[in-house]
C-alpha cells in the first residue's frame, strides 16, 4: 500500500513538472503512423505525376484502360480497386502510387472518353453547313468516339451524372459542364434546322434533341467494336431513321 501510494505521488509530480521531455514527449500510435504513410504515398504520387516518365505514362494509362473495362463490366459501386489490379496482375497497393481512390480512377476513365466526345460535338455544330449534313456528320462522329474510345465514352453514359457517387464538387461541376455542352451542341443543329425551314418539329427544340441523343446515348448499352458494320455507318443509319422516318414516301 505504501510503494503504491508512493509511485502515484511520482506519477503527480511528473505530470506537473516542466520538464521539456515530458512535456514534448510525441505520442505515438498506429492511426498516425498510417496517415504518416499515406502522407508519403501521397507525396509520391503528385511528385511522379510531373514526370514525363515513359514509364510512368504508360503504366497510369495502363491502370486507366484496366479500369475503364472493369467499370463497364460491373459498374461503379461494384468495383473495387482489387478488380483493376487483377487485370494488370498486380497488386492493389501498386495502384496508389497513381491513383489516390477508385473514384479519382474513375473520374480520370470519364474524362478520356467524355472530352473527346464533346469537342468533336461543337466543332460540327460551328460548321458552316446544313443542319441535315451537320446532324448526320455528328451522328457519325460520336459512334465513332465510342468506338475510338471504348469503354472510356460507355462508362461516362453510365455515370448518370451529375454522379451520385462522387463527393467532390469540382468534379461534378466538370461532368455537368460537359454534359451540358454536349446538349447544347446538338441542340444548336436542330435549332438550325428549325430557323431554316429545313426541320418541321412536333415537340419543343428542348424535347426533340433529347430524344435524338437518346439514340446515340442508349448504344452503351449493346455497342461494341468489331461488329458487321462500323460505327460511323451505324450513326449515319440513325441520322437517316430522324431525319427521314420509317414509313416509305
Amino acid at each position: 500500500m505504501t510503494a503504491k501510494t508512493k509511485i502515484g505521488k511520482r506519477r503527480k509530480a511528473n505530470a506537473e513538472t516542466s520538464s521539456a521531455f515530458y512535456q514534448e514527449r510525441p505520442k505515438t500510435s498506429r492511426k498516425a503512423t498510417g496517415t504518416t504513410a499515406k502522407t508519403k504515398i501521397g507525396k509520391r504520387r503528385e511528385a511522379n505525376a510531373d514526370v514525363s516518365s515513359v514509364f510512368y505514362q504508360e503504366r497510369r494509362k495502363a491502370i486507366v484502360d484496366a479500369a475503364a473495362a472493369a467499370f463497364q463490366e460491373r459498374g461503379y459501386e461494384a468495383t473495387a480497386l482489387a478488380d483493376v489490379a487483377e487485370k494488370l496482375k498486380t497488386d492493389r497497393a501498386s495502384l496508389y502510387y497513381y491513383f489516390g481512390s477508385k473514384e479519382q480512377l474513375f473520374q480520370e476513365v470519364v474524362r478520356e472518353g467524355a472530352q473527346r466526345t464533346v469537342e468533336f460535338a461543337e466543332a460540327i455544330a460551328k460548321k458552316n453547313a446544313p443542319a441535315k449534313a451537320k446532324l448526320t456528320e455528328a451522328f457519325r462522329a460520336v459512334m465513332g468516339s465510342y468506338s475510338s474510345t471504348y469503354p472510356y465514352m460507355h462508362v461516362f453514359l453510365q455515370g448518370n451524372f451529375p454522379s451520385p457517387h462522387s463527393s467532390d464538387d469540382d468534379w461534378n461541376a466538370e461532368a455537368r459542364e460537359w454534359a451540358s455542352r454536349y446538349y447544347y451542341a446538338i441542340r444548336s443543329i436542330i435549332q438550325q434546322g428549325v430557323d431554316s425551314g429545313s426541320f418541321k418539329l412536333v415537340l419543343s427544340v428542348g424535347l426533340t434533341t433529347m430524344g435524338v441523343l437518346g439514340t446515340v446515348n442508349w448504344a452503351h448499352r449493346w455497342f461494341k467494336p468489331g461488329g458487321k458494320l462500323a460505327a460511323e455507318d451505324i450513326g449515319e443509319g440513325f441520322a437517316d431513321m430522324i431525319l427521314n422516318g420509317l414509313v416509305s414516301s
